[in-house]
């Protein structure tokens, strides 16, 4: 079953309502709260960038190696293409060759 419920506030200029109302503020606080905001942020800033470096220093030691090992896998497979070895050739001496 749907319930509908209905709210309906009112808000008086008078400021009868005690939430709806700001606490008061002291003028210290006022002159606080913008310098620590901005600490905040180049504080979070840092945080942030020395974070990323570290996580960025230990992708590219895998991405350099995977590169590495890619570019040897490359190589061998170029290099492979060929067998060289040295053989003698050595006949059966009783398979009958007909050389007449």
């Amino acid at each position: 079953m749907l319930k509908i419920y209905r709210k309906t506030i009112r808000i008086d200029g008078s400021g009868a309502h005690p939430r709806l109302e700001s606490p008061p503020q002291s003028k210290l606080y006022n002159l606080l709260s913008i310098p620590a905001m901005i600490a905040g942020a180049i504080l979070g800033t840092v945080v942030f960038s020395a974070f990323f470096a570290l996580l960025l220093i230990p992708v590219a030691i895998i991405g350099i190696r995977g590169w590495w090992l890619l570019r040897k896998l490359k190589n061998a497979q170029v290099e492979g293409q060929s067998l060289e070895a040295e053989y003698t050739v050595v006949s059966d001496p009783t398979k009958s060759t007909k050389s007449d």
